[in-house]
């Protein structure tokens, strides 16, 4: 047992550790129930089985745990054998406090999940009884050995993909913007960030097709054959469907957007964050350059300038009061405001703020935010600290 000086102190550690959670902001993990240190000890058959240096590893671990579990915040409720033998594993004091929180971190998770799958199942089985007393009063009652719900039967993927395209169809025909996303830069990406610009293009594509009055896209300055092939297969899609020759897909092109497009008449714009000129009113243009970067370094402008388009930036300073975060959309975003304004006639404010996440149009005090994470790290920092040097105090020979 611990010596009555040590526990007093050890006790007088605990109040004061108290006083600092209370003071801060961080909300400590607390112990659902007592545990008792003899609980947690090993089998006898695991103690026996030490010899040696191994054996004075041992008890030097267990004295410290044992304060360990009188002081500690995060105390497991089970110490498997296989557990102590990990224990045993560790090189340094830390490293053996890192991994019993770790264990005591990782039961209480299974815990509460535990206690939310029981949640759920007991949900299911009032729900399931509801069903049934509606199925005895003679209604339709949904469940096993019930009524079943079933999908149109009449809908397949061949139909839908038909239906998308005629859509994709009528707007070629009806004069809609065409969109060329503007893809020149997209070998010179990462491999990270060329697999989020393709995952954004998926969606462009995706929303486009879902949409009432989608717009035309197409996809200039084509990368490499080899390059293009991996970037479909492995972040867009729909290239290697199986139904992909029954759909409107954008083309591919590795011409520009005045050679792909060949007609001096037609209105066309660039889109770029960084230009001077502003975007505004009805969306009359012909053809909307956009270039698919995440633009780090302004690689929009300089592709407008390089082929000699005038670029234009959204109206965001004068529809929405962007308040947290940098003020970037994705692409996926970017094209439903165009969607947007082209069917509403101009209507930028509402097509902004449909569009724009509600956590860049909120009050957020980010220097307080980063204020209250430094100073729960000093106290986790601190309350560790003194952990370790009172078990290392009480454990001194």
């Amino acid at each position: 047992m611990l010596p009555s000086l040590t526990r007093f102190f050890a006790r007088a550690l605990v109040l004061h550790r108290s006083a600092l959670s209370s003071s801060s902001s961080s909300t400590p993990i607390v112990q659902e129930e007592e545990v008792s240190f003899e609980s947690l000890k090993p089998s006898r058959a695991f103690e026996k089985s030490l010899k040696g240096d191994l054996k004075k590893q041992y008890e030097k671990a267990l004295k410290e745990f044992e304060i360990f579990v009188y002081m500690g915040k995060m105390v497991p409720n089970k110490m498997s054998d296989e557990a102590w033998k990990q224990t045993l594993e560790c090189k340094s004091l830390s490293d053996r406090i890192s991994y019993w929180e770790y264990i005591a971190l990782t039961a209480r998770r299974a815990q509460r999940k535990d206690k939310s799958q029981k949640f759920n199942k007991d949900l299911y089985k009032e729900s399931l009884a509801e069903q049934q007393k509606i199925m005895d009063a003679g209604g339709m009652g949904y469940g096993p050995e019930m009524y079943q719900l079933i999908s149109n039967p009449l809908r397949n993927q061949k139909r839908v993909n038909n239906i998308e395209g005629s859509k994709v169809f009528a707007s070629m025909k009806n004069g809609s913007p065409r969109i060329a996303l503007d893809l020149q830069f997209i070998q010179e990406a990462g491999r990270r960030d060329s697999g989020e610009l393709g995952n954004q293009m998926q969606y462009c594509i995706s929303e486009n097709f879902s949409s009432k009055n989608p717009l035309v896209l197409d996809f200039v300055n084509a990368p490499s054959k080899e390059f293009l092939e991996e970037w479909l297969k492995k972040s867009v899609g729909y290239y290697t469907g199986t139904y992909v020759n029954q759909t409107i897909l954008p083309d591919f092109s590795t011409k520009g957007i005045k050679e792909f497009y060949d007609d001096s008449s037609l209105d066309t714009i660039y889109l770029s964050s960084n230009a001077r000129d502003v975007l505004d009113g009805p969306l009359t243009a012909d053809v909307i350059g956009i270039c698919v970067t995440m633009g780090r370094k302004r690689e929009a402008l300089s592709a407008a300038r390089r082929s000699k388009i005038r670029a234009f930036r959204l109206p965001i300073h004068r529809y929405v009061k962007w308040k947290s975060g940098p003020q970037f959309l994705p692409f996926p975003n970017l094209l439903n405001v165009l969607r947007e304004v082209y069917t509403s006639g101009g209507d930028w404010s509402r097509a902004l703020h449909n569009n724009i996440s509600r956590r860049h149009l909120v009050d957020t005090n980010e220097d307080e935010h980063k204020k209250m994470q430094m100073l729960r790290r000093r106290v986790k920092e601190e309350e560790r600290r003194e952990l370790t040097e009172a078990i290392i105090s009480a454990t001194q020979d």
